[in-house]
């Protein structure tokens, strides 16, 4: 997964997430969301839209029967390919907005912090793509920054700009729904012990002594998705939207 689907390949590269070169926390905050998709990829024909680094398309093909990942920068497939070797996987490029796929190829399609990315006069004709390829009985996992969560109030906000457009709640359901005719959305939060740690993180606690001693800086070193919860009816705290599509 990668926070970077712009329309170009260097727009796509600039805010690429790439797991040895981010923070634990936010690349925990992003692999959270394959983690809930993985559930449902076991044995299963996935498609990937939009992998960037690659490290989310290899995280389901551990478990999957097969993975297909395509991307619009064919530098990322390059890279993707050399870093994550497996038998089951293949990256590709390709626009996600025309994909080289047979009608019903896939039992899950995942796209990943991509669809902000996609414009919006274009959005419909993306996600009934999607639905092409989709077998029946089939699944779509998306996931998106929470646009409620983002905005502060008495803060302007401006959106990153590399998005065409970010969601709420609301406003993702009822896109997805022209499309798709079920759709569970779900909200993504920090665990009750990560939320105490960024209380003690607030307060200072984080620089007192070396980081190898220090409990709060030795938690965030070891951050991974088990420090997210996933919980449907998303809320204005929700970190991260996430859909599943039927």
């Amino acid at each position: 997964m990668s926070d970077n689907r712009a329309r170009t390949p260097d727009a796509l590269a600039e805010g690429m997430i790439v797991p040895e070169r981010t923070d634990p926390a936010f690349f925990a905050q992003h692999l959270a969301a394959y983690d809930f998709a993985r559930r449902f990829a076991q044995e299963r024909r996935v498609l990937e839209i939009g992998f960037g680094d690659g490290y989310g398309a290899n995280y389901l093909a551990q478990v999957a029967r097969e993975v297909k990942a395509v991307d619009v920068s064919p530098a990322n497939v390059q890279r993707a390919a050399a870093k994550y070797p497996r038998p089951n996987l293949q990256f590709r490029a390709t626009d996600g907005l025309s994909l080289p796929f047979p009608d019903g190829s896939f039992d899950l399609v995942g796209a990943f912090q991509v669809i902000e990315h996609i414009p919006e006069a274009k959005l419909v004709a993306f996600l009934r793509e999607i639905a092409r390829v989709l077998a029946p009985g089939g699944l779509v996992c998306l996931s998106t920054l929470n646009l409620e969560h983002n905005q502060k109030a008495g803060r302007p906000y401006e959106k990153l700009h590399v998005h065409e457009k970010e969601f709420t709640a609301p406003e993702l359901e009822a896109l997805l729904k022209q499309v798709f005719p079920a759709v569970d959305l779900y909200g993504l939060y920090p665990s009750l012990a990560h939320r105490l740690a960024q209380r003690l993180k607030k307060w200072g606690l984080m620089r007192w002594g070396p980081a190898s001693l220090n409990p709060i800086a030795r938690f965030y070193a070891a951050m991974s998705p088990s420090r997210y919860r996933v919980r449907p009816r998303p809320d204005a705290t929700a970190i991260d939207l996430l859909a599943l599509c039927h």
